[in-house]
């Protein structure tokens, strides 16, 4: 958590700073600069989750290792299902960079759920 919440607090600035400084920039180079800020403290978040998953027990490693097969199982499956959709016609295709940027949070999301999932079958067994 000593790492984690730090990294996630300068995110949430860095996101909500470099989108608020996008609309007065000009040239590519500076764009993609702020537009990049907010990937660092992913890199520490990414950091902190590898060190916690490597200084865990063996329960915690499997706990981890399952939920991260399933969370990435079922955000991977939806993703490819919106993809299909799309391709299809089905759906109203939007901004590639709108589809994009949601795939961390949804394999952190599913992983989440599925943790807890994981964890409620041993406790339950």
């Amino acid at each position: 958590m000593r790492e984690f919440v730090p990294a996630m607090l300068g995110y949430t600035v860095l996101i909500l700073a470099s989108t608020m400084w996008l609309k007065t920039l000009e040239g590519t180079l500076p764009r993609a600069v702020v537009t990049l800020l907010p990937v660092v403290p992913v890199g520490f978040l990414i950091r902190a989750m590898v060190r916690v998953i490597r200084d865990q027990d063996e329960f915690e490693r499997r706990v981890d290792l399952v939920s991260i097969a399933i969370g990435g199982s079922v955000g991977t499956f939806g993703f490819f299902t919106y993809g299909m959709l799309l391709s299809a016609g089905v759906l109203p295709s939007p901004a590639a960079e709108t589809v994009a940027i949601w795939v961390l949070p949804t394999l952190l999301f599913c992983f989440g759920v599925a943790k807890c999932a994981v964890l409620r079958h041993y406790r339950d067994q």
